[in-house]
This record gives C-alpha cells, sequence and structure tokens, in this order.
C-alpha cells in the first residue's frame, strides 16, 4: 500500500518543553487509525504537524497528499457564527471551487449527507450541540479530503450522541478508501474506528505500543466482543501506567527544585 504519510525522527518542543519525540512511523492510504495516549502528552501536536500546521523541530514529515486534500475536524466546531449553516460550509469552498452554482451544490450535498439539509439557513446559534458537529464534519467532508484528521470532536457530546455520530460518519466514508487519523482520549472509541490504534506515552509522546484490530473483529452499536473488551483493558492499562510513571517524574522534579 501507498505510504500517504510518514514521520522520520520527528522531535517538537515547545519553549524547551519537549512534546514530541523522536516519532518515525508511517499510515497507509486508506487506513484509519487512531492515537490514544494521556491528557497533554502531544496528540493534537501530532496531528497538527501532519496537517502541516505545525513544523518539526528535528526530522521530516513526508506527504503524498496536496494540502487541498485534507480535512479537518476539531474538538471545537469552530463555526461563523454570523454565517449560516450553509455559508459555514460555503466557505471553505470559495478557494477550491469557482463556479458559484456547483459550490453550492456542493455544500448542500456535505449538508444532506449529515442530515441537515432541512437547517441550511439556521445560524449555529439556533442549532443543538449535535447538530453544530454536524455542520462541521460537513464541512470537512464538502472538501472530498483524501486524509480526514479528527481532533477529538465527539468528546464534549453524551454518550448515545457519541457513538450515533461515530457510527454515521463511518457508514458516510466507508468505501470511500480515505485515509482517516482520530485522535480521542476514549479508548472504545479508538476501538470503534480503528483499524491500528497508536498507545502514546506521556509527553514527550513516544509510541508505546501498536495494536491491530483484524477484519473479523465485530464491533456493533458501541458493544464490543470479548475479545475488544480485552484489548480495551489492555490499552487502559498501559495509559495508567504512563500516568504512574509521569506522576513520578513529576515528584521527582519537585523535590529536587
Amino acid at each position: 500500500m501507498t505510504k500517504l504519510i510518514e514521520l522520520k525522527g520527528v522531535k517538537k518542543a515547545f519553549d524547551g518543553l519537549p512534546v514530541i519525540d523522536g516519532l518515525s512511523e508511517s499510515i497507509a492510504a486508506g487506513e484509519i487509525v487512531s492515537l490514544v495516549g494521556p491528557s497533554g502528552c502531544g496528540k493534537s501536536t501530532l496531528l497538527r504537524l501532519i496537517a502541516g500546521a505545525e513544523t518539526p523541530d528535528q526530522g521530516e514529515i513526508v506527504r503524498r497528499i496536496t494540502p487541498d486534500k485534507i480535512g479537518y475536524i476539531f474538538q471545537d466546531v469552530r463555526l461563523l457564527p454570523w454565517r449560516s449553516a450553509l455559508q459555514n460550509v460555503l466557505f471553505v469552498l470559495k478557494d477550491r471551487i469557482s463556479d458559484p452554482s456547483e459550490r453550492k451544490s456542493r455544500a448542500m450535498g456535505a449538508l444532506r449527507r449529515v442530515g441537515l439539509a432541512d437547517f441550511a439557513d439556521y445560524p449555529p446559534a439556533k442549532l443543538s450541540g449535535g447538530m453544530q458537529k454536524r455542520v462541521a464534519i460537513a464541512r470537512a467532508l464538502a472538501v472530498d479530503p483524501d486524509l480526514l484528521l479528527l481532533d477529538e470532536p465527539f468528546s464534549d457530546l453524551d454518550m448515545p450522541l457519541r457513538l450515533l455520530l461515530i457510527e454515521e460518519v463511518q457508514n458516510m466514508l466507508k468505501g470511500t478508501g480515505k485515509t482517516v487519523i482520530y485522535v480521542t482520549h476514549d479508548v472504545r472509541e479508538a476501538i470503534i474506528w480503528s483499524k491500528r490504534i497508536y498507545v502514546l506515552t506521556s509527553r514527550p509522546a513516544r509510541v508505546k505500543s501498536v495494536i491491530s484490530l483484524k477484519q473479523g473483529d465485530v464491533v456493533s452499536h458501541g458493544q464490543l466482543t470479548p475479545k475488544l473488551r480485552a484489548i480495551e483493558r489492555n490499552v487502559i492499562e498501559m495509559l495508567q501506567e504512563e500516568l504512574r510513571l509521569s506522576a513520578r517524574r513529576d515528584a521527582r522534579v519537585i523535590r529536587s527544585t
């Protein structure tokens, strides 16, 4: 399979604080992978590096994809409050599609895919939180990205709605061959989404483990098979171990100051 993204010894620090430490991994075209790790370990920074929104201090990121074919769904919806749902989707298409009628057709098609065609003229303030998320998803899908980056986009929703939206986005992406990188702190979400899970260490982020999920593993409506429940427990234990190691490191730093 074609390697869409390659990280070669990538390091990143902010104000001298190491955040990413020597990552060397690759993601193939058509893969769906998740990144999980302790809070503050650098997951979102890694996603921004992959997107090209940040540059590494050391190492190299090879992207076999143009920036206009990357879609990004953030944790906060980042909708323009003075624009309607339709106008928010049109906004990301204005530099991509020159013909106004084609732009509107593409934007309405994206809203239709997330079930919001009847709410195209509504501003964000008149939409529920879940509906705003759908607009954000429509906006990302409207650009027809080959690579879709998701940074904890459902974390502030209640569990039933989260599972529903995850399932809906999965169904929309099914058979498209798109590559998805999903950042989450929720291990079950990672299992539901992915065929491969990267478990990251506490800051600075390194790869602690890579878990592959086989095609025969079945997930239905958020319910895990016994095999997947065992994987979930294993990942949670790895994350707990990282939290304990981080706490001990912090305690040593405090004692030494």
